[in-house]
C-alpha cells in the first residue's frame, strides 16, 4: 500500500504540479513543501478553514489576486504517508471531495474576479476542478467501485478488456500531456 501512496503522489507532483507550474495555470497546492510570500497569503485573505482543502483553497484564491507559483522538481522532500488503512481511507476522501466541496463555494468568486483573464477562469472552472477534481474521481470511482465489482458478482455482465486498460490510460495521458517530460514519464 505504501509503494502505491508513492507512485499517486509522484504522479501528483511530477504531473499535476508540474503541468500547472509550465502552464502558467491554477495549482492544487497540497501543503507539502511550500514555502509561500506572506504578502501573497495577505492579498488573498489568509489561511480559511472553511473546507477541508484549505491549502488548495488559498492557492486558487492567491492564483485569482494574480500570483505565480515556481515548481522545483529537481528538489526533493520526505513525506509522510498514512500508516493505517483508516486513515489512508480518510485522506483519500478528503483529497476527493474537499476540491469538489471548495469548485462549489468558489465558483461565483472566480466567475466575477477582474484580476485574470477569461481563458485563466475557463481553465480552473473547467480543466483544474470540473474535470480534474469532479469529473475524474467520479468516473474511476464509478467504474473500479460499481462497474467492475457488479461484472464479478454478476457474469452476464461482461466489462471489454480494453475498458479496463484503456480507460485509465487515456485519463493518464491526457492529463500527463501538458507536462514538458511526459514523453520521458
Amino acid at each position: 500500500m505504501t509503494r502505491m501512496q508513492e507512485m499517486s503522489l509522484n504522479y501528483h507532483f511530477k504531473v499535476e504540479q508540474e503541468s500547472g507550474f509550465t502552464r502558467h495555470a491554477f495549482f492544487g497546492f497540497n501543503g507539502t513543501a511550500g514555502v509561500w510570500r506572506i504578502s501573497a497569503m495577505d492579498a488573498a485573505g489568509g489561511w480559511k478553514s472553511r473546507t477541508t482543502v484549505e491549502d488548495m483553497d488559498l492557492a486558487v484564491r492567491v492564483g485569482l489576486h494574480g500570483w505565480k507559483f515556481i515548481y522545483l522538481n529537481h528538489l526533493t522532500v520526505k513525506n509522510e504517508l498514512p500508516s493505517k488503512f483508516k486513515a489512508y481511507r480518510f485522506q483519500q476522501h478528503r483529497w476527493s471531495c474537499g476540491p469538489a466541496n471548495l469548485f462549489r463555494k468558489m465558483t461565483m468568486e472566480i466567475i466575477y474576479n477582474k484580476r485574470v483573464s477569461i481563458w485563466k477562469k475557463f481553465y480552473v472552472i473547467y480543466s483544474f476542478f470540473f474535470v480534474r477534481k469532479v469529473a475524474v474521481h467520479f468516473l474511476t470511482f464509478f467504474f473500479y467501485c460499481i462497474i467492475v465489482p457488479t461484472s464479478v458478482f454478476f457474469p452476464e455482465i461482461h466489462i471489454p478488456l480494453w475498458s479496463t486498460i484503456y480507460v485509465p490510460s487515456m485519463i493518464s495521458i491526457f492529463h500527463t500531456m501538458a507536462t514538458p517530460r511526459y514523453l520521458a514519464l
